[in-house]
């Protein structure tokens, strides 16, 4: 039986649909003039060379070997634009990582702390849109200058909203990640990493 391709499309962009990102906060800076908070957001990665890939450009189809990959997670699977439960989140990250060479993996950036509405809190959900994730992905990657970045950000100041509903998701979800981190923690004393108070220093 020959084995079904994997398909990289460019046909959104080709049609020049726009897209925004989820982005969690994650750290909120008040120090100084650094008045910044850390967003972090969901990645698609290969870690090995992965074969029976075909990119789609236009109507030309390109076979390949996938040797690295990031991309952007932006939707749950099917039609639906937003992670509207815990149970969405954890349907997409578990059928990318059944693929042996494709894991989930966590980035971060930093935008401006007046962008976010009111009292914004560490584990809530923004969106973000595609121009503005851009500036913020340029300047973290240190391709644009900190002016540069500024400027842009003044720009797009309305290209971000708060998601009520995924915010929501997301804690639901990460309170499933550490329910289930405290289950597997290991039952018999015996292999638990013992802490001793009075142990000697390490001299080395």
């Amino acid at each position: 039986m020959r084995k079904e391709a994997n398909v990289l499309s460019h046909e959104a962009q080709a049609k020049g649909v726009t897209f925004d990102v989820p982005v969690v906060v994650d750290d909120i800076k008040r120090y100084g003039k650094f008045k910044m908070t850390r967003c972090t957001y969901f990645t698609i990665e290969c870690d090995a060379p992965s074969s029976n890939w075909v990119l789609e450009l236009g109507k030309k189809s390109i076979p390949f070997l996938l040797v690295g990959l990031s991309g952007l997670i932006i939707k749950p699977i099917g039609e639906g634009s937003l992670f509207e439960s815990a149970d969405s989140i954890e349907e997409l990250f578990n059928t990318i990582e059944s693929y042996p060479s494709l894991y989930v993996d966590i980035n971060d950036f930093w935008l401006p702390n007046h962008f976010f509405q009111g009292a914004h809190r560490r584990g809530q959900v923004y969106r973000v849109g595609s121009k503005l994730f851009r500036v913020a992905y340029l300047y973290r990657e240190e391709r644009i200058s900190e002016g540069q970045f500024l400027r842009g950000c003044s720009e797009l100041k309305s290209h971000i909203r708060f998601s009520k509903k995924e915010t929501r998701s997301f804690v639901s979800w990460s309170r499933l990640q550490i329910e289930r981190a405290r289950d597997s923690y290991p039952k018999n004393k015996g292999l638990k990493l013992e802490w001793r108070k009075n142990a000697p220093a390490n001299k080395g």
